[in-house]
């Protein structure tokens, strides 16, 4: 009887143990079916690219190997572009973090309806349609008519062909870019000052620090992470950054001055069909960047270990 009555007890408690339970896998499965249809079935399409000479029109592609990696490394403008890529990365460090942070710290420690104001102005850049601003610029920066050359003008200075001159060409790029960078990582930087307690802050006071000694050894420190992520995003982005200004400007000219790796992936691919050429391309980039943010990521582990 007793057995009997322990069984009937153990036996739902066991069913229990047993059964499946899905957890969170039901609610992440929307997003991991997104994500492998928008993000890694593509990325298989370009590898399966990467390995064949194809034009986009043809009914058929050749499989040539590696034959596509040998003619973009033998290919001077690759080279080229590919340099000016880290170029651009290394110009658009301050503008990701030295001149938003700044800017960020100021309006942070004079808060109020004036620092509110200031803030949603210095972000109008990242809402305005990048395509927008470069056509914008392109009329600005005309050598002809442009309100640029008129301005130097009135200080007796030569006019300028601010983007047929490679030597004027890609800093004007870097400019033109730096003004949305600077607005979006404001915003980053607002948020990420917008967590940090202001009783140690208040407390500095106290004590006699001026605002320079609290930005120093009381806000800096915590900012930390946030700086290392936008330097880190800054060096991943700037060909992207950089792309829509390149293509509605410049067209990567003059000779190639301008041009980045994301441009030239996208005149070999869309101008040349050179798909092959364009999805190598592409697939050098990834392991470049895959490579980099590994590297990134063991570097700060040995850091946390100390």
């Amino acid at each position: 009887m007793t057995a009997g009555v322990a069984g009937t007890v153990a036996a739902p408690a066991a069913v229990r143990r047993r059964r499946w339970r899905p957890g969170a896998w039901p609610y992440l499965l929307p997003l991991l079916v997104l994500v492998g249809v928008w993000v890694y079935l593509p990325v298989l399409g370009t590898l399966v690219l990467s390995v064949v000479d194809w034009d986009l029109t043809s009914p058929t592609a050749e499989l040539v190997g590696l034959d596509n990696l040998r003619r973009l490394l033998a290919e001077p403008e690759f080279g080229q572009a590919a340099l000016q890529t880290l170029v651009y990365a290394v110009a658009l460090l301050p503008a990701a973090t030295v001149v938003p942070l700044l800017l960020a710290v100021l309006l942070w420690l004079r808060p109020g309806r004036a620092s509110t104001v200031y803030r949603s102005l210095l972000f109008v850049p990242a809402m305005v349609a990048p395509v927008a601003v470069a056509v914008a610029w392109q009329f600005l920066l005309n050598p002809l008519n442009g309100l640029a050359n008129e301005v130097t003008g009135w200080f007796g200075l030569p006019r300028v062909n601010w983007l047929g001159d490679p030597a004027w060409a890609l800093p004007v790029v870097v400019v033109v870019t730096s003004a949305r960078v600077v607005a979006f990582n404001l915003l980053l930087f607002c948020a990420a000052l917008s967590g940090l307690d202001r009783r140690p802050v208040e407390a500095a006071r106290l004590e006699g620090a001026t605002d320079v000694e609290v930005v120093r050894f009381v806000v800096l420190p915590q900012l930390r992470a946030t700086v290392v992520l936008l330097g880190l995003l800054s060096l991943v982005l700037a060909g992207q950054w950089t792309f829509t200004n390149v293509s509605v400007l410049t067209q990567g000219g003059p000779d190639g001055a301008t041009d980045n790796v994301y441009h030239r992936i996208h005149t070999l691919g869309f101008v040349y069909f050179e798909t092959g050429m364009a999805s190598t391309a592409s697939v050098l980039v990834l392991v470049f960047f895959t490579a980099a943010a590994l590297v990134a990521g063991l570097v700060r582990g040995r850091r946390g270990e100390r």
